[in-house]
Formats: structure tokens, sequence, C-alpha cells
């Protein structure tokens, strides 16, 4: 399955046919992007960055509305703005561009970019030059990971540069995953892995750590 995973990612190719993704193959994914990320989240607290993570303040007064949220809300907003574009079609690509404007934070010139991209893609659409689906996949993981800059209280887009792989790296992976499953499994499926991955983020951290 993983193997299948990095073999798609290094060469994408459309699928003649949407297959769903069986419980076996979801949970096998699942367990190898937390088996990479949550290492992954204890080095960078680690690391101390200064930076106060905006979920942590809200996870204090509002917990389990946070939860529901990024469990249910988050998945059917980003995946349709992110990853409903993948499939090429301007219905969907016109679903990114609006949704994107629901992302706009202090750093706002983010989720702009990504609509100018979008609008991009339309563009070499509609002039029968559509970009390549490795490109296309590339490039939307690394705006969904950098809209998550906004989470971060206090981030410097300046003076903290050099860190914005670092900060946003968990999500660049789990934008890559989500496009595989997108693409071969259908948008739902991608909801769902997207949910449950938050999931298992967000409710310990709600038990646990802000009880």
């Amino acid at each position: 399955m993983l193997e299948k995973v990095l073999v798609f990612l290094k060469n994408p190719v459309r699928p003649d046919q949407i297959k769903p993704l069986s419980f076996k193959e979801f949970f096998i994914l699942l367990g190898a992007v937390l088996v990479v990320v949550i290492p992954y989240a204890l080095v960078l607290e680690q690391l101390d960055l200064e930076l106060d993570h905006a979920l942590e303040e809200l996870m204090k007064q509002y917990k389990w509305l946070v939860v529901i949220g990024a469990i249910i809300l988050a998945p059917l907003l980003e995946e349709p703005a992110f990853r409903m574009p993948l499939d090429f079609k301007a219905k969907s690509i016109y679903w990114g561009i609006g949704l994107s404007i629901l992302f706009m934070s202090e750093l706002w010139f983010i989720p702009l970019g990504y609509m100018g991209y979008l609008f991009f893609v339309l563009m070499k659409i509609k002039d029968g030059q559509p970009p390549s689906l490795k490109s296309a996949i590339l490039i939307s993981s690394v705006f969904f990971g950098l809209v998550h800059l906004g989470n971060y209280q206090g981030f410097d887009w300046v003076d903290q540069f050099y860190v914005i792989p670092v900060l946003v790296g968990a999500q660049f992976l789990l934008g890559l995953v989500l496009s595989y499953i997108r693409i071969n499994h259908g948008l739902k499926a991608a909801m769902l892995f997207h949910g449950a991955y938050n999931a298992i983020i967000l409710i310990p951290a709600a038990i646990f750590e802000t009880a």
C-alpha cells in the first residue's frame, strides 16, 4: 500500500475508475502518516521557536467545539478547496477559488496566491494545456501547508522565513497523501481520512493536555 502511494507520487496517473478505499488501506495509510507526524510534532516542540499555536488557546476555552470543528468542518472546507481542483474541471476550480476566501488571515497573501494559481490553472485548461498532475499535487500541497501558518500567533513571515518548511512539513505530507486518496478513491474518502487524522491528533489533546 505504501509503495503504491510512493509510486503514484513519483509519477501520478489518473485511474480509469475511482475505487472505494478499503478499511485496511485506510488504516494502513492513517497509521503510516501518524508514525511520521507524531514524532515530528514532538521534535517541533523541542525546537522552542517561541511561537504560540492558536489552537492551544482556543482549546483552553472551547476544546470540544474546536475538536468537532476540526473533525467535521475542516475536512468539509479544506478538501474541496485544495483537493477538488485536482480533477482539472472548471466547476471544481471555481469551488477552490471561492473557498480560498475563507482562509484569509493575517497572512492573507497565501490564500490570495493560491487563488491566483487556480486562475492560472483554469486559463491553461481552457487553452487545452493543463498543467501536469504532479505539479498540481505538489503546489496544492504546498499551499495547504502554508495556509496553516495562520495557526501560529506572532509568526513573522520575514524574520522567521527559514522555519517555514519545519512548521508546515506535516501538513505538506498530509496534503500529498490526501491528494493520492482524492484522485484514486474520491473526494469523500479524502474528507473521511482528513477527519480521522484530526480526530486522532486532537481528541487525546482535549482529554489529557487541556483537561
